[in-house]
């Protein structure tokens, strides 16, 4: 399969490497002349756990990019719209659009410029760390759940070819977007308020109240008709506080850069759901403002 991986930045490389490996035919995607560069003249050089790899996937603007079968979103959610513009006719060429971007909203973002027929959604727990210019890591598991948007079309049709080691599909797709969102909203705001690691939350907020947060949204998933096990969420919280102590969020790491945030499609846009099914999300809505605060100040 021919795919582009829009948004070629740390993650978006890692996903793309083990697309390659796995024998797909892929071409990174971003705007990032540095990194691009590097690339191209030497490989993406990616660190796994137990050894290190120099890939010779082409890399490119997205105005750039040859017709594929496949475009892979994983720009920071405010950029969406703009990204998917600047593929346009790989999309007019019958491309279908997976979005694996962290967040809520993201499908319905991606439905204002692609056919609902060629929109698939997803989540993944994939590791990357951008090292460098052409140079990434990850570690650990990778998991990518994944699902079409309508039962019936070339979407449909696309992931059943998707489907394998690296991309799994699955009807809970939806269900696994809220979950990865629910953890998200109770760590990467709290980071950035505290101005710390994993390691501080674990010491000063703690499991307990993490979990509170993150029940808020699954509350609020509910009402959007998707039903997440807080259970499953709580697991991850307890082995993040126990195990990444020395991680710096990523909201964190751009409120430190002066860069804005994706704070309105995680506790931000619990809030709006919220208040659109009249249910009091009193912690994700004090979580948006202060971040939104704190933002103000960069």
């Amino acid at each position: 399969m021919k795919i582009a991986i829009l948004g070629a930045g740390a993650l978006g490389s890692v996903i793309g490497a083990e697309l390659h490996t796995a024998g797909h035919e892929v071409v990174l995607l971003d705007l990032n002349e540095a990194h691009l560069n590097a690339i191209n003249a030497d490989g993406l050089r990616v660190d796994w756990d137990d050894r290190t790899e120099h890939l010779p996937i082409p890399a490119m603007r997205p105005d750039q990019a040859p017709q594929v079968d496949l475009v892979i979103l994983l720009t920071k959610t405010m950029h969406s719209n703009a990204a998917l513009q600047s593929v346009a006719p790989l999309i007019d060429g019958g491309a279908c659009v997976l979005t694996l971007q962290n967040g809520l909203g993201n499908v319905e973002r991606v439905r204002i410029q692609v056919p609902d027929e060629q929109v698939l959604f997803g989540c993944t727990m994939t590791p990357g760390d951008l090292r460098g210019p052409g140079h990434v890591a990850s570690h650990g598991m990778a998991y990518t759940p994944f699902d079409a948007l309508t039962p019936d079309g070339p979407a449909a049709q696309l992931a059943e070819k998707l489907n394998g080691d690296q991309m799994s599909w699955t009807s809970a797709a939806a269900a696994q977007v809220w979950q990865k969102a629910a953890f998200n909203c109770a760590m990467n705001a709290t980071a950035v308020l505290g101005a710390g690691t994993v390691g501080a939350i674990a010491e000063h907020v703690g499991a307990g109240l993490s979990r509170d947060i993150a029940a808020e949204v699954l509350a609020v998933g509910r009402a959007e008709g998707v039903t997440g096990d807080i259970d499953a969420v709580a697991k991850q919280i307890d082995f993040a506080l126990r195990e990444h102590k020395g991680h710096k969020p990523s909201m964190l790491q751009d409120v430190e850069a002066g860069r804005r945030t994706e704070i309105e499609s995680l506790n931000g846009f619990v809030e709006q759901a919220a208040a659109r099914h009249g249910i009091d999300a009193p912690m994700n809505r004090l979580l948006a403002a202060l971040v939104r605060m704190r933002e103000s100040q960069n």
